[in-house]
């Protein structure tokens, strides 16, 4: 009889002969292992093939190069691959199951490290030990075949004894004849000290002696060593991800294992070298993430993370970037422009929608729904599922209190009374829209106003609004005081304001770290918006924060723009507009040229249906009665967007 290997060309072509064709259990001559031991051992299932392994970093898997054989040079796995871990018996539900999105190749070694689509946290990674020595004893942990079991449901794992070792690979010899079988390639080869185990090897082959339908009366088992591999493992597990969402940019890493509390440096650019350099140092944090604040729209950024462990070696990560995108108001279509919609409301409930071109609105009487805000319901506009459309909510409120919502698919509103809450919003509260959680999916807010002054959030998942009663702020917004949303301090995450007017003018901030809104009368102006101004914000000059502006309307028409520092909104009496909005027009906020800063738009409504944009040139609003549409919003029809949720 030859050496059996877990070879390459055994496995793509004798039908996966040498791994199990459904998920297995490991060694022959081996025990079962004890439930909730060795939860760091992988079970890697692709297609009706597996093979075992090891979770060494809260995101990787190492393993034998044999079990992916259809990636001799890494990269996306050719076939679906899914890792269990954490889960001694493959019958319960412990542990955690993920997809394998990547692998990397030793380009000496033959070992993979798999990457895993979730964060392992936890469960403890194995650590790399010292080099196996001759004569010592081991541990084998895998999912193969048994003696007597083809599909076993159990981590099985026995003792084995070392031989000599070589510069790549060191020979086992299992007690009791024990043996490696098919489905164990990859599995951990440990030693255990003080009841923690330390990695020394993967299975590679065997002679699988003793395993079920093999004859074989050869025994032996070879590992390939990991001993010298942990600064490989570390650099190549050490990855970098970044995300965008409106005005900022979060990078998160995986933890380096085993190396206690680190410190790690972040490095940006606009360019993709990003030398390590101080710098292009922009922040430094004990944690696993840092956002990147206050960032103007359609900006690429590059990064690295690096990190110097307690023996001076210091990992770099590769470099990642992300593009912040233009946030939207009322983006229909998805082409970084904001859209403007109207609602007949009452018994019609009909929905016409008008799409930017960058320079005027494009479309008449273009129905996109027809049977959504019946009578006095409140809707609004937010991309809900995430998709970089704008999608439409309506609130029934009343003593009703549902929440429905249509999605855009670029060209109407998907969904007739799609209920995404049914205990929100009740009486004449005001609800509001924003991504409070800075997830990339438009959230809602009820503010109760009066008396209480409670807000109240609920999050969307991106098939419906998760949470009921769920206060975000306990003294927010009181009596008839006019709340509005965003991004003040630009972390991507949209926050709340609230102006008093009347004959006080003041403004007050609260910021939300993701899960509430912070601060109780965190006043940013004293001198802005009186009387029944109307209030709205929007990042006029394009710095990645969000500012504010007022209309004056009625016979003077002005408005006005504090800017956002990130601390306060600053400029008093700042007129970026002497003529727009005038009587009781609607005005509104979005940016309906795509230019990363937002304009403003006013509807005639009444007989006339006029609709008029000032664009911001970052100074600004530029042009005096610019006509974006003829035929759009007459009567008391209501628009979005619109500066305020109940301003119609």
């Amino acid at each position: 009889m030859k050496y059996l290997r877990f070879s390459a060309v055994s496995v793509s072509v004798v039908a996966f002969s040498l791994f199990v064709l459904a998920p297995v259990k490991a060694v022959t001559g081996g025990t079962p292992v004890a439930d909730g031991s060795y939860a760091f051992a992988a079970k890697i299932n692709a297609e009706g093939a597996a093979c075992s392994g090891a979770l060494v970093a809260s995101e990787w898997i190492i393993t034998s190069a044999s079990c992916f054989a259809g990636n001799p040079q890494g990269g996306v796995p050719v076939k679906p691959t899914t890792v269990t871990v954490g889960r001694t018996n493959l019958a319960g539900t412990a542990g955690r199951v993920a997809k394998v999105t990547n692998l990397v190749v030793h380009p000496s070694r033959a070992v993979m490290l798999a990457r895993l689509d979730t964060t392992i946290t936890d469960i403890t990674p194995v650590s790399v030990g010292a080099a196996a020595a001759s004569g010592e004893k081991l541990r084998l942990a895998g999912y193969g075949r048994t003696a007597t079991e083809w599909v076993p449901d159990k981590l099985h794992s026995a003792l084995f004894a070392v031989g000599a070792p070589t510069a790549a690979e060191f020979p086992l010899t299992g007690d009791n004849g024990a043996d490696a079988c098919k489905g164990d390639a990859g599995g951990a080869v440990f030693r255990e000290v003080s009841g923690r185990a330390e990695l020394a090897g993967v299975v590679s082959t065997s002679w699988q002696h003793g395993c079920l339908a093999v004859s074989e009366t050869q025994q032996g088992t070879t590992a390939t060593r990991t001993d010298d591999l942990a600064e490989w493992i570390r650099q190549q597990t050490f990855v970098a991800t970044a995300k965008a969402v409106d005005h900022a940019i979060t990078v998160k890493w995986a933890p380096v294992s085993g190396q206690g509390q680190l410190t790690y440096r972040i490095y940006a650019g606009e360019d993709s070298t990003v030398p390590v350099a101080e710098a292009r140092r922009v922040g430094s944090t004990t944690g696993t993430s840092f956002t990147h604040k206050s960032l103007p729209a359609k900006k690429t950024w590059y990064y690295r993370v690096v990190t110097t462990l307690a023996n001076g070696t210091e990992l770099v990560s590769g470099v990642v970037s992300a593009t912040t995108p233009i946030p939207a108001v009322s983006d229909f279509s998805g082409d970084g422009k904001d859209d403007i919609a109207v609602f007949t409301r009452g018994a019609t409930a009909d929905v016409y929608a008008a799409v930017s071109d960058g320079a005027k609105f494009v479309g008449n009487s273009v129905k996109w729904h027809e049977r959504f805000a019946t009578n006095n319901e409140v809707p609004l506009a937010g991309d809900f599922d995430g998709d970089g459309k704008t999608d439409i909510v309506t609130f029934t409120r009343g003593t009703l209190g549902d929440v429905y919502v249509a999605l855009s698919d670029g060209g109407k509103f998907v969904g007739d009374s799609q209920q995404w809450h049914g205990d929100f919003a009740f009486g004449e509260e005001i609800p509001a829209v924003g991504d409070f959680d800075g997830d990339g999916k438009d959230d809602i807010a009820v503010f109760t106003r009066g008396t209480t002054a409670s807000v109240y959030v609920a999050l969307s998942d991106g098939k419906k609004f998760v949470g009921s009663g769920a206060k975000w702020h306990g003294r927010f917004a009181g009596g008839a005081e006019v709340p509005v949303v965003g991004d003040f301090d630009g972390d991507g995450k949209d926050d709340i304001a609230c102006f008093t007017r009347g004959t006080t003018g003041d403004v007050f901030v609260a910021f939300s770290d993701g899960g509430k809104f912070v601060g109780d009368s965190l006043q940013w102006h004293g001198d802005f918006a009186f009387g029944d101004e109307i209030p709205a914000s929007g990042d006029f000059d394009g710095d990645g924060k969000d500012d504010i502006a007022v209309f004056t309307r009625g016979t003077a028409a002005s408005v006005y723009v504090a800017i956002s520092n990130g601390v306060r909104f600053i400029g008093n009496a700042v007129k970026w507009h002497g003529n727009f909005a005038y009587g009781t027009e609607l005005p509104a906020i979005g940016d309906f040229t795509g230019d990363g800063k937002a304009d403003i738009v006013t509807y005639t409504r009444g007989t006339r249906g006029d609709v008029y944009v000032g664009v911001s040139d970052g100074a600004k609003f530029v042009g005096a009665s610019v006509l974006w549409h003829g035929d759009f919003a007459f009567g008391e029809e209501v628009t979005v967007p619109r500066a305020f949720a109940l301003g119609f």
